[in-house]
């Protein structure tokens, strides 16, 4: 090999080299007080192996695989034994590199140290910051009004949930439009998608940087918004193939002919297991050749769903949702969510909830078209 080939080599290598050193999330962090004897520092998230470090004379290094989209959690030992509340928090990482944990007091949770070394880290913790004053600011202001009402009073929580909505809104946002050009802009659009109007969010998405527009948050957002245009009375759904409990495939196609009653629905969803025993009641009085349920659970454990189903014993068809049909084609923002589709295969309406009372929308419309 002449000096000139071999000059070569040794500099693709070196690239190599620096790409692959450069292609890690650091973070150094500093605590400062009493650990109590907890000295572990944990990190987790998908797409990111879980592993913990020692906090060592006050100081401890991560080091983990920068993958696209992957965002760190961390929590302390510390947190877990000495305080209450959740202890793990995102790192929004936006690409490789330092990023620097300074915790001056130890009693005041890992989550409190301010974040530097990347801009979206920094300004998705100063986001929460914000989210948490705006909370506490309406909490406070609602108690005040309602000083004579218990704390569970129904126009309290009621009062206390429409002040959120108006006022997170707009903050969120401000948010995105300001962090248009960042990760975390995108990230907290993602976060808080399926609280926005559609308006809002069609908006704020179409604010966004080409570049944050190709990340994973963005493209969720972008399903849901194709699923709001086609969650539309008299459009008709696009077909689609989930599989079964046994790990058949399912497709929507092939209930042609008959109306189906789809039930999104969740393993963890309290309510979406309440109104089974009625369901089931509703598919006694009505099953046959011209009518069908579907239930599409929106778990991201299949062994929940699985194990779920076991108790439930539910008659019908069963699909689990791994390709976010519930969002790219129904736009669905709460479980339980039910949509009754004509033997065409268009969407004759939806309901959120399904009730004993048999007096929802679905229900009527069942009751006129096989009257009964």
């Amino acid at each position: 090999m002449n000096m000139r080939k071999l000059l070569l080599v040794l500099m693709t290598v070196g690239i190599a080299a620096t790409t692959k050193a450069q292609s890690k999330i650091v973070i150094k962090g500093t605590v400062k007080g009493d650990l109590k004897g907890y000295h572990k520092v944990y990190v987790f998230g998908d797409g990111i192996k879980e592993d913990s470090v020692e906090i060592q004379d006050g100081r401890f290094t991560i080091r983990i695989p920068w993958v696209k989209d992957a965002v760190p959690y961390l929590y302390s030992e510390y947190d877990t034994k000495m305080r209450s509340g959740p202890p793990a928090f995102p790192v929004v990482v936006d690409g490789p590199g330092t990023i620097y944990i300074d915790l001056a007091d130890v009693t005041q949770g890992l989550r409190a140290a301010p974040i530097r070394g990347s801009r979206s880290a920094a300004a998705f913790q100063e986001f929460e910051e914000g989210r948490e004053k705006l909370r506490t600011d309406i909490r406070a202001a609602v108690n005040e009004r309602f000083a004579d009402k218990p704390k569970n009073d129904s126009t309290l929580n009621k009062t206390y949930l429409q002040l959120i909505q108006q006022r997170l809104i707009p903050y969120i946002g401000d948010f995105v439009e300001t962090n248009a050009d960042a990760y975390a802009g995108a990230f907290i659009l993602g976060r808080y998608q399926a609280i926005l109007p559609p308006e809002d969010l069609e908006r704020l998405y179409n604010k966004l940087a080409p570049a944050q527009k190709a990340t994973g948050p963005a493209k969720e957002v972008a399903g849901r918004l194709t699923g709001i245009k086609r969650a539309v009375a008299g459009v008709e759904v696009t077909d689609f193939i989930l599989n079964s409990p046994e790990d058949k495939s399912v497709s929507f196609s092939s209930f042609r002919g008959k109306y189906v009653l789809i039930d999104f629905w969740a393993s963890w969803c309290g309510p979406c297991k309440a109104s089974f025993p009625y369901m089931k009641e509703l598919y006694q009085q009505y099953r046959g050749d011209k009518f069908e349920i579907l239930g599409i659970s929106i778990d991201q454990d299949k062994s929940a769903w699985l194990n779920e189903l076991k108790k439930q014993e539910l008659p019908w068809p069963q699909v689990l949702d791994t390709k976010k049909v519930s969002v790219n084609s129904f736009a669905v923002n709460a479980v339980p969510t039910a949509y009754l589709i004509s033997p065409e295969g268009k969407i004759l309406m939806k309901q959120v909830g399904m009730g004993e009372e048999g007096n929802g929308e679905i229900e009527k419309k069942l009751k006129e078209l096989f009257g009964k």
